[in-house]
């Protein structure tokens, strides 16, 4: 072939990588505009909504976590006002909380345990929420159930979870936007559309029903023990940081905060350290089951802290009229 032939046939094949890398690149942008329209959508007629109620919780938190300025029971304030309302529930560990974006992180920690399990009146949900369908996002699931937790399709849980509402929020976080934008192709833009789609129909709608509803937020901020968190033990690396904290002796902070009045109703500062007694030796068989055991134990003697704390104190024994107050554990 003479030399004109393969330097024009280079030129061309030049030329058309040029065209067909325009033209896609030109497809990919146009594929995340789309998107990102149909996300700011979601986010005008769904931030209002949402936004508020998690600057009110996550100043709350990061007060909760701070400084600590005493126990403190608002008057009038009733166990049974916290027992049976629809209720909001987050739990953090105290070293994880710093700003605003850790407190989200954090969350993703937080689980309905012994605490919640102690201090809560349930009803007319399912004895365990591991058991049920399994799944992966919401849209697995039947109309009115979440993917929770578990990964098991369930009716949101009383009270519910922050972890989950972070979960329907994430769409809306800059960090969602900048993944779409880093997206190299239409497969992966795609991949971002249909999370888009799943958490906006399933998981948006009952976060905003649930959070709209609420009535209280209750939060428990778990502080390290003053030597430090040990390593992991005999339940192996499986255990994760927040896990070791709650088996073992330590203090912790449990805030409730009214949704409705905008105001702080109760902070408590108590140590739980309970001990696990065994009837007739029926001991956990593994060392992970025992780990398990020592998590609800001490997390259950929490809630009775406040239990305690929001009970009228006994009367005077000298016929004396009932103290005014309520008592509230000291650190």
């Amino acid at each position: 072939m003479p030399p004109q032939f393969w330097l024009w046939t280079g030129l061309g094949l030049a030329v058309f990588g040029v065209v067909y890398w325009w033209v896609s690149e030109n497809a990919l942008a146009k594929q995340k505009a789309e998107v990102m329209a149909r996300q700011r959508a979601v986010s005008a007629t769904l931030g209002p909504k949402i936004l508020p109620f998690r600057e009110a919780v996550e100043s709350f938190v990061l007060d909760l976590a701070g400084p600590w300025s005493g126990d403190m029971v608002a008057p009038g304030t009733t166990l049974e006002e916290l027992q049976r309302p629809n209720a909001v529930y987050l739990r953090v560990r105290q070293a994880d909380v710093h700003d605003t974006k850790s407190i989200a992180l954090a969350a993703q920690g937080s689980l309905l345990d012994g605490f919640t399990s102690c201090l809560f009146v349930r009803e007319g949900e399912k004895d365990s929420p591991r058991e049920g369908k399994r799944c992966n996002v919401s849209s697995d699931c039947s109309p009115g159930e979440l993917c929770n937790e578990w990964n098991v399709c369930a009716a949101p849980s009383r009270p519910f979870n922050l972890r989950l509402a972070y979960r329907a929020l994430r769409v809306l976080e800059p960090a969602w936007a900048e993944e779409l934008h880093e997206a190299p192709t239409e497969i992966a833009v795609r991949a971002r559309d249909q999370d888009l789609q799943s958490v906006t129909k399933v998981d948006v709608p009952v976060a905003i029903e649930l959070l709209t509803a609420a009535k209280l937020f209750v939060a428990v901020v778990d502080e390290d023990p003053k030597d430090g968190l040990p390593p992991p033990g005999d339940a192996g690396t499986q255990e994760s940081p927040m896990q070791r904290l709650q088996r073992l002796g330590h203090f912790a902070r449990v805030g409730v905060y009214d949704l409705v009045g905008h105001k702080v109703l109760l902070k408590l500062r108590a140590e739980s350290n309970a001990q696990v007694v065994f009837l007739n030796q029926a001991r956990a068989a593994t060392a992970e089951a025992v780990s398990a055991q020592a998590r609800q134990a001490n997390s259950c003697e929490l809630a009775l802290a406040v239990r305690e704390a929001l009970s009228p104190a006994p009367k005077e024994d000298a016929g004396g009229e009932s103290p005014a107050g309520l008592g509230a554990a000291q650190p």
